[in-house]
């Protein structure tokens, strides 16, 4: 085989490997967990409007609670989703960058779930390349309350060209009133005690 054949073919079985190896269609993206970036050289993120939505089932959230987040084709698109990354993130100080919560009834045939930053279950990403049209998710809220308000951040990948970067999501708002009934209800069942207790010697 000629030279310049040679290296041509060597040049072409390069950057499918390349291609194959970055695209990670399996969803083992960790590195990724901050920037969300995925590493599809030569590609930059598009800045076009996306042909997805992300949306979730509630406005707010509590403590503890869970939260459904549906990632879709916009309607009469024929688009279809070939992989993503999602996480919730907080937007109290240093939390930003780094997801909270957990991701729960995980399918593992469809989804990976990745422990970004050490967090079991923090984020999750397609399981293969296979396309789809809609992706439907738990999300588990952390038990404290000092995140605050969160969102959902998302990477969606149309294919290996075409992918945008850090889709989100409206903000949720923390709702305590779940725990203040709690707390007058408490009080007013230590009341009640103490008047049973004051009775007793009356």
């Amino acid at each position: 085989m000629p030279l310049k054949a040679s290296v041509s073919l060597l040049v072409l079985m390069c950057v499918c490997c390349v291609e194959e190896c970055v695209c990670f269609p399996n969803g083992s993206v960790a590195f990724s967990c901050g920037n969300m970036m995925p590493v599809h050289p030569p590609y930059a993120p598009s800045t076009s409007s996306p042909p997805f939505t992300l949306s979730t089932s509630s406005a707010t959230y509590r403590p503890g609670g869970v939260i459904t987040v549906t990632v879709e084709v916009v309607n009469n698109s024929s688009t279809e989703l070939q992989g993503f990354l999602l996480q919730a993130r907080s937007r109290e100080g240093q939390a930003l960058l780094w997801p909270v919560g957990k991701f729960t009834n995980i399918n593992s045939t469809l989804i990976t779930a990745l422990h970004c930053k050490n967090m079991e279950n923090s984020t999750v990403s397609q399981a293969s390349g296979a396309k789809r049209k809609k992706v439907q998710l738990n999300w588990e809220a952390p038990s404290n309350s000092n995140y605050r308000d969160i969102y959902f951040s998302a990477t969606l990948v149309q294919d290996y060209t075409t992918f945008w970067v850090q889709l989100n999501s409206s903000s949720l708002r923390l709702d305590t009133s779940g725990n203040s009934a709690a707390g007058v209800v408490s009080s007013s069942a230590l009341i009640f005690i103490n008047l049973l207790g004051l009775s007793a010697y009356c």
